[in-house]
């Protein structure tokens, strides 16, 4: 089992959440060894807080392909300076294992009326199911 993550759009600076068009996406592609398999994974960000907050299911039917690819789109409310992170996906099954770390860093012009009293967070807006990418 492998799996990495590619991004793109990573750096933003303007106004948050930032336009769709503009927001980081992260595309994971899952390599399996023997099919059928079932792989279980989320996306994570490296400090700590959790992206897309649950476990996924992503299914590899006998006779099909060895890779697949789900992606994720990233909007971060966030007000003040550069906030830099990394983006993981972690697999649970069928064994523990991480991607590699994919860095961005988005900068939100500060706007009052954008900028949650919470503080920062961040959080999916979009999330598009897997498909499939062909052979490896």
């Amino acid at each position: 089992m492998r799996v990495t993550v590619a991004g793109a759009g990573t750096e933003y600076s303007g106004s948050c959440p930032p336009p769709g068009a503009r927001a980081p996406v992260f595309t994971a592609t899952f390599t399996v060894g023997r099919l059928p398999a079932r792989v279980e994974y989320r996306w994570v960000t490296t400090r700590g807080s959790v992206s897309d907050p649950g476990w996924r299911t992503l299914s590899f039917p006998a006779g099909g392909g060895k890779t697949r690819q789900a992606r994720v789109t990233l909007t971060v409310y966030r007000g003040g300076p550069a906030a830099g992170d990394q983006v993981v996906v972690k697999v649970r099954d069928p064994e523990n294992t991480a991607s590699n770390a994919v860095p961005f860093s988005v900068d939100c012009a500060r706007t009052a009326s954008k900028t949650p009293s919470g503080g920062p967070s961040s959080s999916p807006q979009a999330s598009v199911p897997a498909s499939p990418s062909g052979s490896p």
